[in-house]
């Protein structure tokens, strides 16, 4: 049911089974007896509930399927084709293959068919061609249906940026998007393309080469992996080394062991000992210490804002760039560094933490201590978060406690600034400064996972959320929520769903199921 605003008058009389929002706020797909259709955001219907499927209707044409058959219609609901196709591919410069009676062939986002169906199989359309199939071969094809390379290749796959891998007596090479060969095929497999870069493999020895065909790195490594900051591993004979992503040999594979370049430096373990080498391949710091791992063998001597952690003797300590000890290696272990700089170090099951230029900021004297993460560990707020009898606080960067420990659980959240506590089992919102803005007193507290400046609550058992500041914008009503999609929420109470905007006001009643 729809509410145009004037209170007590129904829009959308309550017909449908499901209802889903689409991108475009004014166009939402409404499901009837198991059939799909399209209604505005006034409850008028724009087409008919009668297809099997449709697409979400974001995109103009949108593909339905009726008696498993594809059809097009337009966002205004007019029938562009009648659903009698096999299928139909993505358009892209308007246009798409279709597939009738096991053919394929082209057709616009009019209808209009560009190509009668006649081909063993058509590709999606990339640059402006795609593959097709005939009589057991591959060619090209443009959007206006000018066969731009008459069938010649056992296969033709991977388009990038114009140019195609082109299978033969299974070989490969590469062609352009006129058909040109590019390098006739002679690899025996050509596989990923980075950077501009393709991997390739001939007697079973790995190289790279350009898109125009030119022999950038020679095949002559057992293994080369994929780029990462510029710079791919290479393998031959169990020893590592690296190439760039200009196809140059920044160091021949000498290394037991490797690892990713960070901060410009990439560390080599060579008969036990890390050392690090720069992006030209100089070992600007010459092995010398033991590995550092975490409890997981996670490797902990990556650069990562100017210092690593290293090892010696079983204990640990942290090295800056130039491989100047910069904290003494007296600490049974160190965490990595996060993006704030800082880690945590452990000495005689005692807890602190330094930053990244080795001074220690709080000596080993907590018992518990982590760092204040969210997004799966991947983004750190400013303070870490300790525990004293059992209980949770929190202390800044500086060394300054900001939460006194009270909290059974405390949580960095995505809004800025925002902490959730957890006394018991209810929660509450303070501040980074330690200010309480939510009195823990809800069964859950948490972000929706795209809207930060809104939280979700819960109250024994009913849902509404609140804004940053702390204020119930919706008290706690609905049995369930969704989330914010161009500034709807899905809403369900008492089995029936609608939509709210973001100050909480209905926008669809709750009917739909």
């Amino acid at each position: 049911m729809w509410n145009d605003g004037q209170k007590g008058r129904v829009v959308i009389k309550p017909l449908y089974e499901e209802i889903t929002q689409s991108k475009r706020t004014n166009l939402l797909r409404v499901k009837q007896n198991n059939k799909y259709g399209f209604i505005n955001s006034k409850g008028k219907v724009i087409v008919s509930p009668k297809y099997q499927y449709a697409a979400d209707g974001y995109k103009s044409p949108v593909l339905v399927e009726k008696e498993n058959k594809y059809g097009l219609i337009n966002t205004s609901g007019k029938i562009i084709v009648s659903p009698k196709y096999e299928k139909i591919g993505d358009f892209h410069n308007g246009v798409a293959f279709y597939k009738s009676k096991g053919k394929y062939g082209l057709i616009n986002t009019s209808g209009k068919i560009i190509v009668s169906p006649k081909y063993e199989k058509i590709g999606d359309f990339q640059n402006g061609v795609a593959s097709y199939k005939s009589k057991g071969k591959y060619g090209l094809i443009s959007t206006s249906g000018k066969i731009v390379l008459v069938p010649t290749y056992d296969e033709i796959t991977k388009n990038t940026n114009g140019v195609f891998t082109a299978i033969l007596n299974k070989k490969f090479g590469l062609i352009d998007k006129q058909g040109k060969v590019i390098v006739a095929p002679t690899f025996d497999s050509i596989g990923s393309i980075q950077n501009g870069l393709a991997k390739i493999r001939n007697a079973g020895k790995y190289g790279l080469m350009s898109l125009s065909g030119k022999i950038m790195v020679e095949p002559k490594y057992d293994q080369i992996w994929p780029f990462n900051k510029g710079f791919a591993q290479t393998k031959l004979g169990g020893k590592y080394g690296f190439v760039s992503s200009k196809g140059k040999v920044i160091v021949e594979p000498i290394s037991d062991e490797t690892s990713h370049f960070s901060e410009g430096l990439a560390s080599v373990v060579i008969d036990g000992k890390i050392g690090f080498i720069d992006t030209t391949g100089a070992m600007v710091i010459k092995p010398q210490f033991e590995k550092a791992e975490d409890g997981d063998e996670t490797a902990l001597y990556v650069f990562r804002k100017d210092a690593a952690v290293a090892s010696k003797d079983g204990k640990y300590g942290v090295i800056n760039r130039k491989g100047e000890v910069v904290l003494d290696f007296n600490y049974d272990s160190i965490s990595y560094f996060n993006q704030i700089g800082l880690a945590i170090i452990r000495q005689n099951n005692k807890y602190g933490f330094i930053n990244e230029t080795g001074k220690v900021i709080v000596e080993p004297t907590y018992d518990y201590l982590r760092m204040a993460t969210y997004g799966e560990g991947l983004i750190n707020r400013d303070y870490l978060i300790f525990k004293q009898k059992n209980k949770e606080g929190a202390i800044n960067s500086k060394g300054k406690v900001i939460i006194t420990p009270k909290y059974d659980r405390i949580d960095p959240m995505e809004g800025k600034g925002l902490i959730r506590v957890r006394m018991g089992s209810k929660y509450g919102i303070v501040t980074e400064t330690g200010k309480m803005l939510v009195e823990p007193k809800y069964s859950e507290i948490n972000s929706f996972s795209n809207q930060y400046d809104y939280f979700y609550i819960d109250y024994k058992g009913k849902y509404g959320f609140i804004d940053k500041t702390g204020k119930v914008v919706i008290s706690p009503q609905y049995d369930e929520l969704g989330d914010f999609h161009e500034g709807l929420l899905y809403v369900k109470k008492n089995g029936k769903a609608g939509f709210i905007d973001k100050n909480g006001k209905v926008i669809i009643k709750l009917i739909y199921y």
